[in-house]
């Protein structure tokens, strides 16, 4: 009954609905951000915290996602499903960079929003690489550097082929190649909703990240970053 009511008088808080509490978040953290000025940088760790959440379960959530998604089918399937997938994935990326760039020109989205990190505001101007090297670096040269970079391209091409691997071990007709093949996929599919349940939890979060990071902002800037992220 104790452990019960101490739970209880958070309820509020995490059965309200999750994007309202953001947008309370995002009003509050502006709010709060104009009234009190440079000295709110004192909250900036809170909107530190979240990026580093956030940043935490990409790579392990894509790596378990993609084993076991791929492990998970039989390898007769993998063929079809692997091009409807490239397809899928060719066309919504197209889709994603012209409504970027659309939307980009005809609002301008971010002028005159400066977000300036501690290096100030040097910046360096880099070269496109071509599209064969864009292709090849896809394959990882080291997975550990890969996963340690957070590079997901490289991380998703050898989970995806890692997980055919899984796959052909599941379906082989010596007992301990299946049984091993079994061990890995449960692993990996365990693996996967533990991030499911982890990116949950963060999720609860990030109202509070939200009003330090806007909050700072806001702060440091003053009211004439509010048009632009208005726009944004």
């Amino acid at each position: 009954m104790t452990e019960g009511k101490k739970r209880g008088w958070l309820d509020w808080y995490f059965k309200s609905n999750l994007l309202m509490r953001i947008l309370i978040g995002l009003i509050l953290g502006a709010i709060v951000g104009l009234i009190v000025g440079p000295k709110i940088t004192v909250i900036k760790p809170f909107g530190d915290l979240l990026i580093r959440l956030l940043v935490m379960t990409v790579v392990p959530l894509t790596f378990f996602s993609f084993i076991a998604g791929t492990a998970g089918m039989s390898p007769a399937k993998l063929g079809r499903v692997g091009i409807k997938v490239l397809v899928y994935y060719l066309i919504t990326t197209a889709f994603a960079v012209i409504i970027g760039l659309f939307l980009g020109n005809v609002f301008h989205v971010g002028r005159g929003l400066s977000l300036v990190g501690a290096g100030g505001g040097v910046t360096r101007t880099a070269q496109a690489p071509s599209i064969v090297d864009t292709l090849l670096n896809i394959v990882p040269k080291n997975l550990v550097g890969s996963l340690a970079a957070g590079d997901i391209l490289p991380i998703i091409f050898f989970a995806v082929l890692f997980g055919i691997g899984v796959s052909f071990l599941r379906e082989s007709k010596d007992e301990r190649m299946k049984h091993a093949g079994q061990i890995i996929y449960d692993f990996s599919n365990g693996g996967f909703h533990i991030m499911i349940k982890l990116a949950e939890w963060i999720l609860q979060y990030v109202p509070t990240g939200v009003f330090a990071l806007l909050a700072v902002v806001l702060g440091t800037q003053g009211a004439k970053v509010i048009d632009p992220l208005g726009v944004f």
